[in-house]
């Protein structure tokens, strides 16, 4: 397994498809676009950025279930690509591995502070050199950082377009 973070979130210029940009933390520094959903997308960078809606979105019952639990997630890992769909797991403190879709794994990841891990296979099969990929940041302004806070506030399921 090989450590990554996420490096962005955005559009495949090519496809238009809602992508997270993983990152290999060192070696070559390639790079794995996973597809998300628009919802899953929104989760991704609203982590990223530190905001916090007021009521708990499903990637917080998430956490909060885990926590009441008495359970921490150590790892995401991203263990298999079939039929170009990744496959990953959540890695739980007690050895326990749950079976979830990459998005949410690594929104999940990123509201935990837990590692995300891709596998050697799977990185070798859809890595993409960092050459190759161009990130470009529009560098939110505060209005829209602002915009976006209250967007999330009041958002409700039907606001979100399916994947």
């Amino acid at each position: 397994m090989v450590e990554v973070r996420v490096k962005a979130v955005g559009v495949d210029a090519v496809t238009a498809d809602r992508v997270v940009l993983l990152e290999e933390t060192a070696g070559r520094g390639r790079m794995v676009a996973v597809s998300v959903g628009g919802a899953e997308a929104l989760a991704a960078v609203a982590e990223l950025e530190g905001v916090r809606g007021t009521r708990p979105g499903t990637h917080r019952l998430i956490g909060a279930v885990l926590e009441a639990a008495g359970r921490r997630l150590l790892c995401v890992r991203v263990h298999a690509l079939r039929d170009h769909v990744f496959h990953a797991e959540l890695q739980l403190d007690d050895g326990t591995r749950i079976d979830a879709r990459t998005s949410d794994a690594v929104v999940l990841a990123l509201q935990e502070s837990a590692a995300i891990e891709v596998g050697d296979t799977v990185l070798a099969a859809a890595g993409i050199d960092p050459g190759m990929v161009s990130v470009q940041d529009a560098g939110p302004e505060t209005d829209d950082v602002d915009a976006f806070r209250r967007f999330l506030d009041t958002a409700v399921p039907d606001d979100f377009d399916g994947p």
